[in-house]
């Protein structure tokens, strides 16, 4: 039950943070929101110091998930929840964090990892796709 609790505050807050549907960075403060596009749909993150939060939309299955951890360097170790269920989660970002890399396992199989299996790239307009490196990203 608690932690549906803090997924539900989780979603809400991200989402409603990160509609602004545009990348926000404030010369004034460590915050900083980035919207990304990848194959299953959109990925907002929040940034904040050394720590990440965020929300994605699962497409295929027509539902939200959730992502928060630590950032070192460029390297994001955290959780994950959705409706395939949670785990951890590593993301890796590009030097410039136009882009990103995941590994990740579920709770139910920590010995398997999926490596590499999801990427994504910062929104470059306001289209609701584009294609990159032979595959299609989903801004939606």
């Amino acid at each position: 039950m608690y932690r549906t609790f803090v997924l539900f505050v989780t979603i809400i807050l991200a989402t409603t943070i990160l509609s602004c549907n545009r990348q926000k960075e404030s010369a004034d403060s460590d915050l900083i929101l980035r919207n990304y596009c990848t194959e299953i749909g959109r990925f907002d993150l929040l940034f904040y110091d050394d720590e990440i939060s965020g929300s994605y939309a699962l497409l295929p299955k027509e539902s939200l998930g959730a992502v928060w951890g630590h950032l070192e360097g460029n390297k994001m170790e955290g959780r994950w929840v959705d409706a395939d269920g949670t785990g951890d989660i590593i993301i890796t970002f590009s030097d410039d964090f136009t882009s990103f890399t995941t590994s990740y396992r579920g709770d139910d199989e920590p010995e398997k990892w999926y490596t590499d299996s999801w990427t994504g790239f910062l929104r470059p307009n306001q289209d609701s796709t584009f294609v990159a490196n032979g595959k299609t990203y989903r801004c939606e």
